[in-house]
């Protein structure tokens, strides 16, 4: 083994002084300011540019096939990545972004294990479909797993990400950001309210089947393929197959 290899070898192993993220906890204003934007927006770069290319034609396909409203074919294709690299750091033991980013960075995040163990963090989220409840502050807004009733409180942390409806079904990926607060990964991929009370029972029942029958992940994008169908089909139906005629 190299030397080189050494080192790295020695650096991914944890280290003892690395302590579990805490959810709950508060974190002071100076560690959430050097987590948000900087640390962020260097980890979300560091993915993109390693595999953004690579994944893109397949997820474009998915985008194709299922043919979205065009002002949400974006968030569509960028919820679509986050769900792969998660599913590629699931089912691949070798793949690991944050420990390749670490090992670029490691002086730095050797310095301060609490930033690895959030960055960890996002190796353990699951992109899931949101009913979204109340706002309780600027940016600020609960949301409800749909198959757990499990309540979280999110913050948008990136003003230009538009805030979904109240009694709107969502897709997303959560992170943790202390004091039991959670921001999304992207922005979200937002049913607009009628079109989520047409889809939530039916969407319910495929996804509690699907995650019987199939592993999370996998069953995940499977639901969102149903889900995008029923909101198509239910766009169409509401859209007049004529033009409309100047008053």
């Amino acid at each position: 083994m190299t030397e080189d290899k050494k080192n790295v070898v020695a650096f991914a192993q944890p280290s003892k002084q690395t302590a579990p993220f805490r959810h709950g906890p508060p974190l002071s204003e100076e560690v959430v300011d050097a987590f948000l934007p900087e640390l962020y927006n260097e980890f979300v770069s560091f993915i993109v540019e390693r595999v953004g290319e690579v994944y893109r034609p397949l997820l474009m396909e998915f985008v194709e096939d299922h043919d979205p409203p065009e002002d949400k074919r974006l968030v569509l294709e960028l919820n679509l990545f986050w769900w792969r690299v998660l599913y590629d750091v699931t089912e691949n033991e070798s793949v690991s972004f944050v420990e390749d980013f670490c090992v670029e960075r490691k002086q730095g995040l050797k310095q301060n294990p609490l930033m690895k163990s959030w960055l960890e963090e996002w190796e353990k989220a699951t992109p899931k479909f949101y009913y979204i409840g109340e706002k309780f502050g600027a940016n600020a807004f609960v949301a409800v797993d749909m198959v757990t009733d499990e309540t979280v409180e999110v913050v948008l942390i990136d003003r230009k990400m538009k805030e979904p409806e109240r009694g709107s079904v969502v897709v997303g990926t959560l992170i943790p950001m202390g004091d039991a607060l959670y921001f999304p990964v992207t922005s979200f991929y937002c049913f607009d309210p009628e079109v989520s009370k047409e889809i939530a029972r039916p969407l319910l029942y495929h996804y509690k089947k699907q995650l019987v029958e199939s592993p999370v992940l996998e069953g995940f994008v499977h639901v969102l393929s149903t889900a995008l169908q029923m909101e198509r089909m239910i766009l169409e139906k509401t859209t007049p197959s004529f033009p409309l005629k100047s008053p």
